[in-house]
């Protein structure tokens, strides 16, 4: 097992996976690290910890992400008229590919976000979630991974697993380097903390995005 190596716990229904998913790309590439990405459930998650969001919160989480989308440039434009939404049929799809298709891991990752977050649709059904992949992989795929129950659940593993490490969000990030116990970050913006505990280098949002390496 080689270490340093982060552990990224995500949902597609989850705007600031989706902003976290961009910047641990980004500090993938900077840090040469390896990231494993684990879609799990973040309503049980959340229903577990007791975490509720205020009325008054949402609005100020869109608001902020708009204003990370304005510096950054990941492409965020709202939220679908039908959020939350059920993603078991993302979240399956996903957690197939990562096992038979792993080269196509990330893209649909991205691509599923794209659709939600820029042309706000909501990648629900089957029909939505093979629309949005389609070009990065055979749509029969996501018929195979929502008809087997062990896709399923190894998802709600992966949610067992961000319980057991006292998760109540998204993106939850678990971080293992040598000789010490793994340590849980929160959030998209904790990247400075990440790289601080690793001994890695930070930059800030708009230099880490205006660097074209990356």
């Amino acid at each position: 097992m080689s270490y340093p190596r982060i552990v990224f716990y995500f949902d597609c229904a989850s705007s600031f996976s989706y902003i976290g998913f961009e910047f641990m790309e980004k500090y993938r590439q900077l840090w040469d690290i390896p990231v494993d990405y684990r879609p799990f459930i973040l309503t049980d998650v959340m229903a577990n910890a007791h975490n509720s969001f205020s009325p008054n919160k949402l609005p100020y989480l869109f608001t902020d992400l708009k204003r990370t989308s304005a510096i950054t440039k990941i492409p965020f434009r709202g939220v679908p008229k039908t959020y939350p939404y059920d993603p078991r049929v993302a979240l399956c799809t996903l957690q197939y590919l990562k096992l038979h298709y792993p080269q196509k891991l990330t893209q649909a990752m991205r691509a599923l976000w794209q659709m939600e977050y820029v042309q706000r649709q909501a990648p629900e059904s089957a029909d939505d979630v093979k629309a949005a992949l389609a070009g990065i992989v055979d749509p029969g795929i996501v018929d195979v991974a929502t008809s087997i129950d062990e896709i399923w659940d190894q998802v709600l593993q992966n949610t067992e697993s961000v319980k057991q490490i006292k998760g109540f969000g998204a993106p939850t990030i678990l971080v293992y380097k040598q000789d010490s116990p793994p340590q849980m970050f929160f959030g998209s913006d904790r990247f400075e903390h990440i790289a601080m505990y690793l001994d890695k280098e930070f930059l800030p949002m708009k230099q880490l995005f205006a660097t074209t390496k990356l």
